[in-house]
């Protein structure tokens, strides 16, 4: 049996220097490391934007060989609760540490995840066990902590990933993976991951799985990740706008049938109107119009009706123009 892995851990960071896209946080993170002196941490952000490897990244380096002995790492969306802060977090806190640095860390991943009475727990824990343990905190939305939890932090605010840094971190793993990707592939990849880098990787690793060769191609990305060539989207859009309806809703009836998901096919469309050879005050309407089917979509509205009612709008705006 050929052992695998998964490309998402194999190219995890394992180093700060190796952390792409956030250089003044790493900068300031690598000072603590370097002191053996890290305080509370609270590391918010978008998804993918390496904040709970950078957390690893922190351990790894400071513990070094004792790395297993000194980390713990909780997802909060599993141990929301309050009893985990009572028991499991307080119990490891408790322990004192093994190696010449004096302290643990605990790393509560997607910790606005936890209940409230579990934030207000946690943060007389973060005070008692100081001179024991150490609490890294990571989460999307900061917020969601409560404030006095995130007073007794440090708190770095993590920036989406650039598309120059995703197709930089892409072009890396197809490197070291003998991996052939033209830069139109990369560009794609960057637009779809939309700043997150471990979706971007995931994409190149379902590509290449489902790829005959290890060339991926830009149809392999459209199929992949239900990616809409930009020219049928800006079609649809002409097309509904010079008042043809009838064929404009055709199209958009064969995105659904080929799988592609309501949502995804509005998003791809806002997007592309940003591309289009049209005046400002067409644009406005039109991102109002889709921002409207967005809406009705996500409230629980047909896919279909919701996608014929915004080409109808587009078709009535183009009538007016």
């Amino acid at each position: 049996m050929i052992d695998y892995e998964v490309l998402i851990e194999k190219y995890r960071p394992k180093k700060l220097d190796e952390v792409i896209g956030q250089y003044e946080i790493i900068k300031r993170l690598k000072k603590y490391v370097e002191r053996k002196n890290v305080p509370n941490l609270l590391l918010t952000g978008p998804r993918g934007s390496a904040k709970t490897a950078s957390a690893h990244c922190i351990a790894r380096e400071l513990f070094k060989d004792d790395f297993s002995l000194n980390f713990k790492e909780f997802n909060a969306s599993d141990e929301r609760g309050i009893n985990t802060v009572r028991d499991k977090i307080k119990d490891y806190a408790n322990v004192k540490s093994i190696g010449d640095v004096k302290f643990k860390i605990i790393l509560l991943d997607e910790a606005e995840s936890l209940t409230s009475d579990a934030q207000n727990a946690l943060k007389r824990t973060l005070e008692i066990y100081t001179n024991s343990c150490r609490f890294i905190l990571t989460c999307n939305y900061s917020s969601k902590i409560i404030e006095p939890l995130q007073s007794r932090c440090a708190i770095y605010r993590f920036k989406k990933l650039s598309p120059q840094n995703i197709m930089k971190i892409c072009k890396n793993v197809c490197d070291k993976e003998s991996i052939q990707v033209q830069q139109e592939v990369l560009e794609s990849i960057a637009y779809v991951s939309d700043g997150d880098a471990r979706r971007a990787i995931g994409i190149i690793e379902t590509a290449r799985l489902t790829s005959e060769s290890n060339i991926i191609t830009i149809d392999d990305i459209y199929q992949v990740a239900s990616l809409i060539d930009k020219k049928t989207i800006i079609d649809i859009i002409k097309t509904a706008l010079s008042g043809n309806f009838v064929s404009a809703r055709i199209m958009i009836d064969d995105l659904l049938i080929d799988g592609l998901s309501s949502l995804d096919i509005i998003k791809q469309t806002m997007d592309r109107v940003e591309d289009m050879s049209i005046d400002d005050k067409t644009k406005i309407e039109l991102i109002c119009i889709i921002g409207e089917a967005h809406w009705r979509i996500s409230e629980g509205e047909d896919d279909a009706i919701g996608l014929h009612h915004m080409i109808a709008n587009i078709a009535q705006l183009g009538s007016l123009i």
